[in-house]
């Protein structure tokens, strides 16, 4: 079994919270985690499954069926759907403020957090669980991990063909049954199109009023449409940087699909030779990049890409609070360049660390303060950088 780095940190959390919500994209490894986690605990404990209707029957008069299990430590998967929940869990909670009562499983990040945040506040913890990221999986396995993306049934798949089969299944059940669930109502096809249509914006500038004129569809309805798939995981936004920086900058965010297996299904990549022949491989190896490092970071700092109108850009900026940490440039090929554009882009920015990252090339001096390192290395840059 691959350990997920997010487990101590929930054992942990558990160990001094009322209540922690973990939270992520359907199949992502949610219910096997949790299962772990009370293995651990060495907790008497209750398993409710909301998408099952006779876990959802038991609670129909909620309160006292919760209140005769105090002592055991309640796990409720797929909780987005039952929010009215949530008051009852902060009545339950202030009569009893021990440690470990609620373990909350969810695969909408906002509609939880909201809910939540009106009747859990000081009560609840928050932690997003990835796919898998190669930090779990092992620098060995990053070209396994770059083709096929971090769903566990597609990473351990026994074959490439396999994988995207598992791929293919999540797909249709997202667009078919995941987000009307959340509350989408919206054909499939349109849904299918659209991400398909992502693949071809992956790692750039989103522009909702050019796809919106592309599907025949407004911008307000495209906008619509990738709030649902953000909050289901599928994809995230990256925002531009602008922080003490007095220049003329690209303001929208850039967009990405959260799972590069996922981006490769769509896209119709089935194979390493299918990936490398890509005219799209560079896209598609920032948002692998980027995923990897906004999945270490968990939260601790705030990502952004930092781009002008005058041609300087850098793929992403680490900031916490109002302070740069790092800049980074993603590159694909071991034997990296950097544009006039990009070291200007370091310099305006003022980042104390300046990396280049690669997929493997040994660590080096560029010159100018400006380090290249690999996948396997840029942790430790990382951490050096960060409070």
């Amino acid at each position: 079994m691959i350990k997920r780095s997010l487990a101590p940190i929930a054992l942990e959390r558990l160990r001094k919270r009322p209540a922690v919500a973990i939270l992520g994209a359907r199949q992502v490894g949610k219910t096997t985690l949790s299962m772990q986690l009370v293995k651990d605990l060495k907790l008497p404990h209750l398993r409710l499954d909301l998408q099952d209707p006779d876990d959802l029957a038991l609670l129909v008069d909620a309160k006292p069926f919760l209140s005769a299990h105090a002592n055991e430590l309640v796990v409720i998967d797929e909780v987005q759907r039952k929010p009215e929940l949530f008051p009852l869990l902060r009545s339950l909670i202030d009569k009893d403020r021990r440690t470990g009562r609620f373990l909350l499983l969810g695969s909408s990040s906002p509609a939880i957090v909201q809910a939540a945040s009106e009747s859990l506040a000081g009560r609840i913890t928050y932690l997003d669980l990835y796919p898998f990221s190669l930090h779990e999986v092992g620098a060995k396995h990053l070209d396994r991990l770059w083709l096929r993306g971090g769903y566990p049934d597609a990473f351990l798949a026994d074959t490439d063909a396999d994988a995207f089969s598992v791929l293919m299944d999540i797909l249709r059940s997202f667009t078919e049954r995941d987000l009307p669930a959340l509350g989408l109502r919206a054909d499939p096809a349109n849904t299918t199109q659209l991400l398909r249509m992502l693949t071809a914006v992956h790692g750039n500038v989103l522009n909702m009023a050019l796809l919106g004129k592309s599907m025949g569809l407004s911008g307000p309805t495209i906008k619509t449409y990738l709030r649902y798939f953000e909050q289901a995981y599928m994809t995230f936004t990256l925002p531009s940087h602008h922080v003490n920086v007095r220049k003329r900058l690209t303001r929208a965010p850039k967009i990405y699909i959260t799972d590069s297996g996922m981006l490769h299904t769509l896209s119709s990549i089935r194979t390493h030779d299918d990936l490398f022949a890509s005219p799209d491989r560079g896209h598609s190896w920032e948002g692998f990049a980027v995923q990897q490092i906004r999945a270490w970071l968990d939260r601790r700092a705030e990502l952004s890409y930092f781009r002008t109108q005058d041609g300087s850009e850098l793929d992403l900026v680490i900031t916490q609070g109002t302070k740069v940490k790092a800049g980074i440039e993603i590159k694909t090929t071991n034997a990296p360049t950097l544009s006039f554009g990009n070291q200007l882009a370091f310099e305006a920015v003022r980042a104390p660390v300046r990396l280049v990252l690669t997929p493997s090339a040994k660590d080096h001096s560029m010159g100018q303060g400006i380090h290249v390192c690999s996948m396997a290395s840029i942790w430790k840059h990382l951490e050096n950088a960060l409070d």
